[in-house]
């Protein structure tokens, strides 16, 4: 398929913020794909070849390529039967992929990194948004512009958030100890509770939910402060890059045809989305509103030039690099970017 530049421009208070708050929670030679004709990873439905897509969260327009490319038919299309697991806050999404119990998933650049400090044999292939929706949410009215504005504030962040901000803040001339950093779960109503002034968690999901319960967000990037990375990243075995690269190929190619069919058809695509597919009571209005802030995620940046779901492995080394200044990748530990990510699937694909 050739790549296409897309023109872009309420239930309770407490649960609905805590199912929005687990979202994000969390060289290319040396990965030479082989091609073989008809190798299917698992047993053959209907002539597909058959494979389980763990998603990353409970079925909602955040996964509306996937679920459009199988809705649609484009997978099919592909010779391709895939069984889209739902997810949830207990389910260690790298974990079943390193150990074959699913053949792909999505992690994030910050969790890819962490794979492959713990020897996870994990590979990234691709990226749905190529802007991390990953912010720092804030009330409106008494907004986070900037790390100096974290000065005396109380920040819900995860760990590995944490690490991506402490090079930021001491690049700034700030004393970390100036800004209390807590570890959260999946629960933003300390946001809105006031139990906390700035609170992490992606934006196209976030922004939404926040406004249904009246709770006005301001929202800041952190790669608007400096930290690389993406979101949505495809994930892989090593092994299945090396022995099913032409289904990766496939998978890719279909899931482009179903994001571009959601950017294009954002609200069509939430009426898909929760008549079929989304849990009883997902709110459609909500759904709607995610599908348009998403656009701006998806189609920005390398995106533009290169197609949907591109991957850079610059934006790892980045990375890579700032964990290590910032003491979360051990200056002698031996992280290979040529095993970690490849932008061989998403080139064929596209």
């Amino acid at each position: 398929m050739s790549s296409t530049v897309l023109s872009v421009r309420r239930p309770a208070r407490r649960s609905a913020l805590a199912a929005l708050g687990a979202l994000p929670l969390l060289g290319l030679g040396a990965l030479s794909i082989r091609l073989p004709g008809a190798v299917s990873p698992g047993a053959p439905s209907r002539g597909l070849m058959k494979f389980d897509h763990q998603l990353g969260w409970v079925k909602g327009i955040q996964f509306g390529g996937y679920l459009a490319a199988l809705d649609r038919g484009y997978l099919a299309q592909e010779g391709l039967d895939v069984n889209m697991i739902a997810g949830g806050s207990g389910t260690d999404y790298r974990t079943l992929v390193s150990s074959g119990r699913a053949f792909v998933s999505e992690s994030n650049v910050a969790g890819m990194i962490d794979g492959a400090l713990r020897g996870q044999p994990l590979v990234a292939f691709a990226a749905v948004m190529q802007r991390d929706p990953g912010a720092i949410m804030s009330p409106a009215d008494r907004p986070i512009r900037s790390v100096h504005d974290m000065v005396g504030k109380t920040l819900g962040v995860p760990n590995s958030v944490r690490a991506q901000l402490l090079p930021l803040i001491r690049r700034a001339g700030i004393d970390p100890d100036s800004i209390r950093l807590v570890p959260v779960g999946s629960d933003p109503s300390l946001l809105a509770s006031g139990q906390v002034d700035g609170y992490y968690s992606w934006s196209s999901t976030a922004v939404p939910a926040l406004r249904k319960i009246g709770f006005e967000p301001h929202w800041l990037h952190v790669s608007d402060l400096g930290v690389p990375g993406y979101g949505q990243v495809l994930i892989a075995h090593r092994d299945t890059l090396a022995q099913h690269g032409d289904v990766l190929v496939r998978y890719t190619r279909a899931l482009i045809r179903g994001w571009s069919w959601v950017i294009q058809n954002p609200a069509e695509a939430a009426e898909m989305v929760v008549r079929k597919y989304a849990p009883p009571g997902t709110d459609l209005e909500e759904q709607k509103a995610q599908a348009d802030m998403m656009r701006d995620y998806i189609m920005v940046g390398d995106a533009l030039t290169h197609g949907l779901l591109w991957i850079d492995p610059a934006v790892f080394q980045k990375a890579v690099d700032m964990g290590r200044e910032a003491g979360s990748v051990p200056p002698d530990a031996d992280i290979d970017l040529s095993r970690l990510v490849t932008q061989e699937v998403v080139r064929a694909a596209i």
